[in-house]
């Protein structure tokens, strides 16, 4: 037996009941249901309210052995035999979990009224086991159950409010709106459509769905901006600033950096071919640590041509510096291009885009 329960519970014997109970297919109903829902306090005083009723039953004391450890926990393949029997006084708990999961899985999730929607049918589940616990609890500890559950729905509803602030920055009227997400490794693909949550508050959450649905492996995000007093080298003046994950959502359009296809220090370079401006990461070593080639190519010139072969760099500008003459000849490292930014603006020869290679490299 681990020791960390068996002292978290104090006794042998309540470990143990903890133990069944963890194995017990109710609890597995209501863990789905806890993962469906973002009404987390009604959600888990629903799923406690129910423990304690199946814990006091004769028919979860009498089912020691009988409750299976393997459980399908498959959402609509429950496998029947998995109830433990005898299960009449267990049968009207089931019936109401299984109920409230059922009425909580027919919502639309686009629905922008399934969150209110969720909390009553919780609630509705609430009150049909207080019925239950009637005849079992004293009027002061359904009066506290009472209390319990008004404090859960205040708590629900200070969090709910908290979202639809947090979501209000949103740009557009129209919260259905999707986010256009961009993939700087491959420029010419599809943008990915991510359709608005009101629970998707950050651009952490972003990167989180990203990564977790692997669309893009561990994502760094960037948002594009047209300001010719920042960048005077195209007519759009567009660019593109990283943004912190912990930043609220104010943005339709967005462009991905993976993280497995650049190391952690790396800029952003805006390369014109004449027709389109797109931006390539590049690895740029931290000075005195690593050089960008073995041995070092010394210049940005001589990195880019090394790193595409078939591209010709016609000149390269920096925004914040009005030296041009010279940007092609500095050294590639952190000193002089500031990591996960987009400074550097570059110029290649548009007779190059038909190359295969060129193709091959993005530009």
């Amino acid at each position: 037996m681990p020791s960390l329960g068996y002292h978290a519970y104090k006794s042998k014997a309540k470990y143990e009941i903890w133990q069944k109970w963890q194995k017990h297919p109710l609890n597995v109903e209501l863990k789905i249901i806890r993962g469906r829902v973002a009404n987390e306090c009604i959600a888990n005083l629903f799923a406690e309210t129910v423990r304690r009723l199946v814990e006091k039953s004769s028919a979860f004391k009498s089912t020691e052995k009988s409750v299976p450890i393997h459980y399908d926990k498959r959402v609509y393949n429950r496998k029947t035999d998995g109830w433990p029997r005898p299960s009449t006084e267990l049968d009207p708990i089931k019936d109401i979990v299984l109920r409230v999961k059922d009425q909580i899985f027919a919502l639309d999730d686009d629905d922008d009224e399934s969150y209110l929607r969720c909390g009553e049918i919780l609630l509705d589940g609430m009150k049909d086991l207080k019925v239950l616990m009637a005849h079992k609890r004293s009027p002061k500890k359904l009066a506290k159950l009472e209390e319990e559950e008004s404090e859960a729905i205040w708590q629900d509803q200070r969090r709910y409010e908290s979202i639809l602030c947090q979501s209000a920055p949103l740009p557009s009227s129209n919260p259905n709106i999707p986010i256009r997400i961009f993939f700087m490794e491959d420029p010419n693909k599809e943008p990915y459509l991510l359709k608005q949550d009101r629970l998707m508050t950050t651009y952490n959450d972003i990167i989180w769905y990203l990564n977790i649905h692997k669309i893009v492996q561990a994502p760094e995000l960037w948002v594009r901006r047209e300001d010719p007093n920042v960048q005077p080298y195209t007519s759009s003046g567009r660019h593109w600033v990283f943004v912190s994950g912990v930043e609220s959502i104010n943005e339709t359009v967005l462009d991905t950096v993976e993280m497995t296809s650049v190391s952690d220090s790396y800029i952003v370079a805006l390369v014109d071919n004449g027709e389109q401006e797109k931006p390539v990461p590049i690895d740029v070593p931290i000075f005195g640590k690593r050089t960008c080639c073995n041995p070092s190519c010394g210049s940005l010139h001589a990195h880019l041509k090394s790193l595409w072969t078939d591209v010709l760099v016609e000149h390269a500008r920096l925004f914040r510096s009005q030296n041009h003459d010279r940007v092609l000849e500095i050294a590639l490292d952190n000193r002089n291009f500031p990591l996960r930014r987009n400074e550097l603006y570059l110029k290649v020869a548009k007779r190059m885009e038909e190359d295969s290679n060129a193709a091959n490299s993005g530009l």
